[in-house]
């Protein structure tokens, strides 16, 4: 699994989708950092993090897109799902490849936590709690985009459908005010992952909702691994 990790983080930087997810990510935090603390001189951070949510709709389907419509592109996926490795190392090694360059991306911003602790005191606990929050909520929406990409050979196509289903997730909650069913109502907050972050944001460590992103993002994963398991079979 390990080399799985390397190959697929030295492929984003191989194209140019490393760059490009790193330079959005950053020209729009720090945009959104200077209009919530630079100008107001705000030292609530969690605004930022709260801003680049919705950013995460055009994002997270360029970080995904290729992990496995790429594969199955080129023709490369029947050496992998051939190999000595299982199929849910080799979706655990994509996952964790993407993961681990929105972690490090994430890890970015510590320069604005640098740069109000100079002019002013951060609250660090409830920023943990923030960064946290987002992180987990950051690896849910990948195990999605890692999920549609196993359902295509085309690279855009996994990127729009990426983009609806975050879209569909993200906006969910809005429809709670027209139902009158506690069963969908319970099936809403279900799907509903940014409700989940709501307590993150406010600096609350909740253990709930530790276990519902964890759990969110392995049924994903585990998703994944049976489509792939199934496409081998063919």
């Amino acid at each position: 699994m390990k080399a799985i990790i390397q190959r697929e983080f030295r492929a984003y930087f191989n194209t140019p989708i490393g760059y490009i997810f790193i330079g959005m990510f950053l020209l729009i935090s720090g945009y959104f950092f200077a209009v919530s603390n630079l100008l107001p001189k705000s030292p609530d951070l969690g605004a930022v993090l709260s801003n680049m949510m919705m950013m995460f709709l055009f994002l997270i389907p360029v970080l995904t897109m290729r992990l496995l419509s790429e594969e199955k592109n080129t023709r490369t996926d029947q050496l992998l799902l051939t190999s000595p490795i299982s199929v849910h190392e080799m979706i655990l090694g994509k996952f964790f490849a993407a993961a681990l360059l929105y972690t490090l991306t994430l890890c970015m911003t510590f320069l604005y936590l640098l740069i109000i602790g100079i002019h002013g005191e951060p609250a660090y606990a409830k920023l943990f709690c923030n960064y946290l929050g987002f992180i987990l909520i950051g690896f849910s929406f990948i195990s999605v985009g890692l999920f549609i990409s196993s359902l295509t050979q085309n690279q855009a196509s996994a990127a729009i459908s990426t983009f609806a289903a975050l879209l569909f997730l993200y906006a969910v909650d809005w429809s709670r005010s027209a139902v009158h069913s506690k069963l969908i109502m319970a099936l809403i907050d279900c799907i509903n992952v940014t409700k989940w972050y709501s307590e993150f944001e406010l600096g609350v460590l909740s253990v709930p909702s530790i276990l519902y992103y964890i759990s969110f993002t392995t049924i994903f994963l585990l998703l994944t691994t049976r489509v792939v398991d199934a496409q081998r079979l063919k």
